[in-house]
C-alpha cells in the first residue's frame, strides 16, 4: 500500500500544477525511484492530468484541494494492505485527482488565462472584442473581458467611462457589469460613466435600446435613443430621464457645443474634458452666457476664444489657469 506524507503530497500537487522547483523535482525523482509502485502511482496521476487538460471544459465545481487530499490519505490508512485494496484506492485517488485537476484548470484558465484587462492610458483608446464590438475608453477606464465569450451571453466588467458600439447578436445578450448595476443589450451604441468616485452611474443611449438594472434590487429601466439612466449609489435608486447634455460624448468626439450656457458651467466642462485646472478669482463674474462650438481644439485655443468674446482675462502658471476678469 502506498503511503504519502504531507511533503510528498505537496510536491506531487505542485508538479501536476507546473510550479515545482528544481529541489522538489529531485525529491520527486528519488521518491519514484525508490519503488515501482510509487512510479506507477505518479504516472497514473500524470496521465489523468494530461487527459483532463486536453478536454474542452467550460464549468467545474468548486474543489477544496486540501480537504480532498486529507480524505484520500485517511481512507488509504484505514484499509488493509492487499493488491485488491491498493487497486481500488488507486481508482479512488485517480477520481479525486481528476476532479482536483479540473478545478485547478477552471481557476487557472477560466478565471485567469481567459481574462483580459485593459486600463486606458489616454482618451479614445479602442478595444475590439471577440464579437467585433468596439469599445472606446476614456482615460483611466478599466475594462475586463474574456478572450472567448460564453455560449449564452457576452459578459464583461468595467469602471470609468466608455462608449460602446455593440455588434448585434440576438442569441447572445451583451452584458456590462458595473458593480452596483448592469447594462444589457443586443446591439446598440451607448455611453457609460461609472467613475468610482462619483455618486451617480450614468448610461446614455445613442442608438438602439438597453436595459439598465440595479444589481442589488433587480429593479430596471429600459432606455432608448436620447434617454439617460441613473443609479444613485448612496440611495440605491435607479431612474431615467431625457438626456439634455449635448456634450456627453465630447470626451470621445472632441466636439463641444455651448448654447447660451453660463461661463461657470463652461469652465466645469473644460476642466472635466481636458483634465484642466481652471478657476475663478474672488468676486469675478461667472454668469456670462456663452454660445460657441469648439471642434477638436486645444484648451489654449479655447481660452483664447473666450478671452476675445467675453473680454476675459486670465493668468496661467504651469497647468493652473486663473480667470481674473470677465466682461459680465
Amino acid at each position: 500500500m502506498i503511503k504519502l506524507d504531507d511533503h510528498i503530497e505537496s510536491i506531487i500537487t505542485r508538479k501536476l500544477s507546473g510550479i515545482i522547483s528544481a529541489e522538489e523535482q529531485l525529491e520527486l525523482d528519488s521518491w519514484m525511484a525508490a519503488s515501482k509502485d510509487n512510479a506507477n502511482y505518479f504516472n497514473t496521476l500524470k496521465r489523468l492530468y494530461t487527459e483532463a487538460a486536453n478536454k474542452d471544459e467550460t464549468t467545474y465545481p468548486h474543489i477544496d484541494i486540501d480537504h480532498e487530499w486529507k480524505t484520500f490519505k485517511n481512507n488509504i490508512a484505514s484499509e488493509q494492505s492487499s493488491k485488491v485494496r491498493v487497486a481500488n484506492w488507486l481508482r479512488v485517488a485517480a477520481s479525486m485527482i481528476l476532479v482536483t485537476v479540473l478545478g485547478y484548470i477552471f481557476w487557472n484558465n477560466a478565471f485567469q488565462s481567459n481574462k483580459i484587462t485593459v486600463i486606458a492610458q489616454e482618451r479614445g483608446q479602442q478595444v475590439i472584442l471577440p464579437d467585433s464590438s468596439v469599445i472606446t475608453l476614456n482615460k483611466g477606464a478599466k475594462l475586463t473581458y474574456p478572450r472567448i465569450f460564453a455560449k449564452k451571453n457576452r459578459t464583461l466588467a468595467m469602471t470609468g467611462e466608455a462608449f460602446f458600439k455593440v455588434t448585434r447578436d440576438e442569441n447572445k445578450p451583451f452584458i456590462v457589469n458595473l458593480g452596483l448595476s448592469n447594462v444589457e443589450v443586443l446591439g446598440t451604441s451607448f455611453n457609460i460613466n461609472a467613475q468610482k468616485d462619483n455618486d451617480v452611474t450614468e448610461v446614455v443611449v445613442n442608438t438602439g435600446r438597453v436595459k439598465f438594472s440595479n444589481a442589488t434590487t433587480q429593479e430596471s429601466v429600459i432606455l432608448t435613443k436620447g434617454e439617460k439612466g441613473m443609479l444613485m449609489k448612496t440611495s440605491n435608486l435607479i431612474s431615467k430621464t431625457q438626456n439634455n447634455d449635448v456634450n456627453f460624448m465630447a470626451w470621445k468626439t472632441r466636439k463641444i457645443v455651448f448654447n447660451d450656457v453660463e461661463l461657470d458651467e463652461v469652465i466645469q466642462t473644460l476642466n472635466k474634458l481636458y483634465d484642466a485646472h481652471v478657476s475663478f478669482s474672488t468676486d469675478v463674474g461667472k454668469d456670462c452666457k456663452v454660445t460657441v462650438t469648439f471642434d477638436n481644439q486645444s484648451l489654449d485655443a479655447i481660452m483664447a476664444v473666450l478671452e476675445v468674446t467675453l473680454d476675459l482675462e486670465y493668468k496661467k502658471s504651469g497647468d493652473i489657469i486663473e480667470v481674473v476678469k470677465t466682461g459680465c
